[in-house]
């Protein structure tokens, strides 16, 4: 931890830039409960409402670059990073978006039966998981709104759900809709 607040020490007095992204990252990071898709839209707020570091279609071709390389979610900070500091930006960004997690894992794992066992963390518990209910629709409502719609957008979307319904694979899920895109859209 100690060498993380280091590095971000350096990264203010070197390259502002770098650490505002480093830092947001890791902001992200600790507030998005419930995994990575709950990052999506504190990072889109962040990097496309208030910060304006990238438009919503860019950021829109970040996540759809998450979604179809291996790996978690929240690789798309290392497009994001990418496209705001180059190299540098790609390589902080997912440490920054990491860390706090990381650490926190770390640091609460002896203790989480006895968390467990207090009724106050289990209420908390589904508070989190309730807001990221609605983090995830305010995602799935601004990419809905960033679409073109038109029949084929809306089969592909309906043959997606109804696959993920059915429980397949959501490997093929992808693959089969990126590849019907290909020869549809």
């Amino acid at each position: 931890m100690g060498a993380f607040i280091l590095g971000l020490g350096g990264l203010w007095l070197i390259d502002r830039k770098l650490f505002d992204l480093t830092t947001l990252m890791a902001k992200v990071d600790l507030l998005a409960f419930g995994g990575g898709f709950a990052s999506v839209p504190l990072m889109e707020r962040e990097i496309v409402g208030v910060r304006s570091w990238l438009g919503n279609a860019v950021f829109l071709d970040g996540i759809a670059m998450g979604q179809i390389t291996p790996g978690p979610i929240v690789i798309t900070a290392t497009f994001v990073g990418y496209m705001i500091r180059g190299l540098a930006g790609a390589f902080l960004a997912p440490i920054g978006i990491f860390m706090p997690s990381f650490l926190m894992v770390v640091g609460i794992t002896p203790y989480f039966d006895r968390l467990r066992s207090h009724a106050n963390f289990n209420r908390a518990i589904e508070g989190i998981l309730n807001s990221f209910v609605g983090l995830l629709l305010f995602v799935v409502v601004q990419f809905a709104q960033a679409i073109p719609w038109d029949i084929p957008r809306l089969l592909i979307l309906v043959g997606a759900l109804a696959a993920l319904l059915l429980k397949r694979d959501i490997l093929w899920v992808v693959l089969i809709g990126g590849a019907i895109s290909i020869f549809v859209l």
